[in-house]
């Protein structure tokens, strides 16, 4: 780890011994709960009192009135594009990409320190590095997962925990429990024509000769080779995205259960809007864990019937293909799907959901993502329409005037279209 990287956050852990509460601030998503709770039990470890607050948005004016109301705080998966705004005894732990700092605050982004905050570190990473404590490794690796960075490899500081706790990466069939249920609600990957439809799959494994009754952990390496098989031929013949069928059988992480699974069951929680449920795992609930299973299938089946419905309805530009949803928290989770396992690489891929304002996720292909910024492009153009956004190169959000819906769109497709020429 970069020395300056390690001061800081040596830094850090001497402000919370000097403090015995603090407000903690977080994003909703997988990796906001995780980082905020990894920090969160780190302070009862210390018994230090903490508040827990979850935000959608990056609602800088809520989140700057907060803060002037507290003594201490940390805010964890967000916080750099205002923290020369802040000041006092606080702690950001944020890895979106940044050139500020601020030395009256304790500011923790992997930007600041040479490593790339969209591939090698997210703020799970960080949160984890400032606890240390092996316990909560399984938490780290969620947020890490959550946030795709373990797509095309770990790197940087991923790659360092890692190596660090001497864990096994390994590759494995992407489905989880009973057979029957997990080809019915998987989303990631998406399976057209599978994926929420029971009656379809019950036929698949019978004609496979593989019981329905079995769990995927049961399965013999020759059943697992056939629907392994089956399943990827059903992606590279649906999809469009030439490298969907590698993802069958992808990393994962063995921690007492699969990491991959692990994450499924927050991301649940954060996307049903039961934050709450998962942070409370993560601080030893284990009862919270059913509670995340049957959020995990009311979740995908949404997920699943939103996807159907975009397969039927989207609009395609030169290089954007672009849909509507009719849950705000769907809009992220669709976009990854699409652009993952849906659509051709070389689009860009937005969600959009209307209210009084327009909520935008996009996402693109890493092909294209060394080409533009989704998360500068979207910042510029959403400030300029009278909005807000940000994120990374290859997965961005905003949120804009809902009448500026047109407009938006025209921005951004003219400028991929200029980046990409």
């Amino acid at each position: 780890m970069n020395s300056a990287l390690q001061k800081r956050i040596e830094k850090a852990r001497k402000l919370i011994d000097e403090h015995d509460y603090f407000r903690i601030l977080t994003h909703y998503d997988a990796d906001g709960i995780c980082s905020a709770g990894i920090v969160a039990r780190y302070l009862l470890t210390k018994g230090k009192r903490f508040h827990v607050s979850f935000f959608r948005n990056v609602e800088k004016t809520k989140i700057l009135k907060i803060l002037k109301n507290e003594e201490n705080a940390i805010i964890t998966d967000m916080g750099s594009s205002f923290v020369d705004e802040i000041k006092g005894n606080i702690i950001v732990i944020d890895h979106h990409k940044t050139s500020r700092d601020n030395d009256e605050v304790v500011h923790i982004n992997p930007h600041l320190f040479g490593y790339d905050g969209a591939t090698d570190a997210c703020a799970s990473t960080l949160a984890y590095y400032l606890v240390d404590d092996p316990t909560l490794a399984s938490y780290a690796l969620a947020g890490i997962f959550g946030d795709k960075q373990y797509l095309n490899g770990f790197k940087g500081l991923n790659q360092e925990l890692i190596k660090k706790l001497s864990l096994k990466v390994e590759r494995r069939l992407v489905l989880y429990g009973n057979i029957l249920d997990a080809i019915v609600y998987s989303t990631e990957p998406f399976f057209p024509g599978l994926s929420g439809r029971r009656e379809n799959v019950e036929k698949l494994l019978e004609s496979l000769k593989i019981p329905s009754s079995k769990d995927v952990e049961s399965l013999t390496d020759e059943e697992k080779i056939k629907i392994g098989s089956y399943l990827s031929l059903n992606l590279i013949k649906e999809s469009r995205a030439p490298s969907a069928g590698r993802y069958i059988v992808d990393v994962d992480i063995n921690l007492g259960g699969s990491i991959r699974y692990l994450t499924e069951l927050i991301d649940s929680a954060a996307r049903t809007d039961n934050q709450s449920i998962a942070l409370s795992y993560i601080l030893g609930e284990d009862a919270a864990f059913e509670k995340m299973e049957l959020l995990r299938k009311e979740y995908k089946s949404k997920v699943i019937k939103a996807i159907y419905k975009i397969l039927e309805n989207h609009f395609e530009n030169n290089h954007l293909i672009y849909f509507f949803v009719e849950d705000s928290y769907l809009t992220s989770t669709v976009a990854t799907i699409a652009s993952l396992y849906l659509f051709s690489p070389d689009n860009v891929v937005i969600s959009l959901y209307r209210d009084k304002m327009l909520h935008i996720s996009a996402r693109c292909s890493q092909k294209i993502g060394k080409k533009i910024h989704l998360g500068d492009i979207l910042r510029e153009i959403s400030q300029s329409l009278g909005g807000f956004g940000g994120g990374h190169s290859v997965a961005a959000g905003a949120t804009v005037p809902v009448d500026k819906e047109r407009e938006f769109l025209s921005l951004v497709e003219r400028r991929i279209e200029k980046s990409l020429s």
